[in-house]
């Protein structure tokens, strides 16, 4: 299998599979792209009133418990689909990044799953969802420096004992996608309290939408047990 998760991950309440992305084009996001992103936004604003309740919804205060099972404050370390839909609420926008990158995250505040996607051709496969025993590399997203990595915690981790992402929070910058990027491994996070339907429906909309701004092909090769 080229995806992996633990029965220790599974007991936190992580659900996750992932999807191949080949041949797809990554440039800058088009005008269409961020009208979408923006529309979507606002959807996020008639949901949410306030920060309060974006913490209170069940799907983000389930990430929020699982970071606190293992030793991590969620008020320091934000899950990622906390911080995205914050973001979106507070700026009525998403951070531009790329039409791929850009795709996901809008699948991302509509399914309030959490999605991260690395470059296929830079990593060693199988990618595991497992916790850390502090022996993995790992140097941050827009850093030059490795840092440290915190045993007990959770993370994807590559066939080089490489950390992809930690917790699902911030990313490695080896494996991060950039318009050199032809072939990508998207990851799509959900917990317990997502309800199965809508896990699939994520799926099935981020395929979608990489498919029609990226371009390529999409095949899911593990689907998370719901």
């Amino acid at each position: 299998m080229s995806f992996i998760i633990s029965d220790d991950c599974l007991r936190l309440g992580i659900r996750a599979g992932a999807i191949v992305f080949r041949n797809v084009r990554v440039t800058a996001s088009t005008l269409a792209q961020r009208t979408e992103m923006v529309e979507a936004t606002a959807a996020v604003r008639a949901r949410f009133s306030n920060p309060s309740e974006i913490r209170a919804d069940p799907c983000v205060a389930s990430f929020r418990s699982i970071l606190q099972k293992v030793g991590v404050n969620p008020k320091k370390d934000q899950p990622s689909v906390e911080k995205l839909i914050s973001f979106a609420h507070k700026r009525g926008d998403l951070p531009v990044i790329n039409n791929l990158v850009d795709a996901y995250n809008l699948i991302s505040i509509r399914s309030s799953c959490s999605l991260g996607a690395h470059d296929l051709d830079r990593i060693s496969l199988p990618v595991a969802l497992r916790f850390l025993n502090g022996s993995e590399s790992f140097t941050p997203l827009g850093s030059a420096q490795p840092t440290r990595v915190t045993a007990g915690e959770y993370g994807y981790v590559d066939a080089s004992n490489r950390l992809l992402c930690r917790l699902d929070i911030l990313q490695a910058d080896f494996s991060r996608v950039t318009e050199a990027t032809n072939n990508v491994l998207l990851i799509v996070e959900g917990t317990l309290a997502h309800p199965a339907q809508d896990v699939r429906k994520a799926f099935a909309d981020v395929i979608e939408v990489v498919k029609h701004y990226c371009g390529g092909t999409g095949e899911i090769i593990s689907f998370p047990e719901v």
